[in-house]
């Protein structure tokens, strides 16, 4: 395949023409290849959020655990841009939950740093915050499925459910509290688990 090929196969991805990407699929286009920067386009779909091609991608031999030059597996780049269905189809495609950038962070990691922004931030109407915090949990559930955590699964089903009953964002802001609480210790489970 052509130099052009490939980098049309990049854009394809970058710019959700599903349509392009599958053509040249089909034209054998190697799904793993990268540009200088070790991009493919898998990491493009998956920090664009675009399950479509994820999947695409994933049923033509793409590596959910292929690191770009920063080390972000495709993963990483969608728990950075909290695309859970994204998320939940890479998880399923083998993607590695342990996985490290270079800068020694998880894609729970992640989801951390995007609590703190939202325990930070004062700006968003409490519906938004909400949904937002309501993505996180989805995101944990599916990485508990993955590490086979059922016990902790259980206490975030009850942080969920109190999610649910938050009227005012202070309350909001407690089961965010509650969040961030419960995802430092699993990432101090995960840690304990890799000694």
């Amino acid at each position: 395949m052509s130099h052009n090929a490939v980098k049309r196969f990049r854009e394809a991805a970058n710019g959700n023409d599903i349509d392009t990407v599958r053509r040249l699929l089909l034209e054998d286009i190697d799904p793993c290849a990268a540009d200088d920067k070790g991009r493919t386009a898998l990491h493009f779909s998956s920090c664009n959020g675009n399950e479509s091609i994820v999947q695409l991608l994933l049923s033509y031999g793409a590596d959910p655990n292929q690191r770009d030059g920063l080390g972000n597996t495709p993963l990483h780049l969608a728990a950075c841009t909290n695309h859970v269905p994204v998320i939940t189809t890479l998880l399923r495609g083998g993607a590695r939950v342990d996985a490290l950038d270079r800068a020694g962070r998880t894609p729970l990691h992640l989801a951390r740093s995007k609590l703190n922004i939202l325990q930070d931030g004062d700006s968003r109407s409490i519906e938004t915050l909400r949904g937002e915090v309501t993505q996180i949990i989805q995101m944990l559930r599916e990485y508990l499925n993955v590490m086979g955590q059922s016990e902790a699964r259980e206490r975030l089903d009850h942080i969920s459910t109190q999610l649910q009953h938050t009227r005012t964002k202070e309350q909001v802001d407690e089961v965010t509290d509650l969040l961030a609480s419960f995802t430092s210790l699993s990432l101090q489970k995960q840690n304990l688990g890799d000694r």
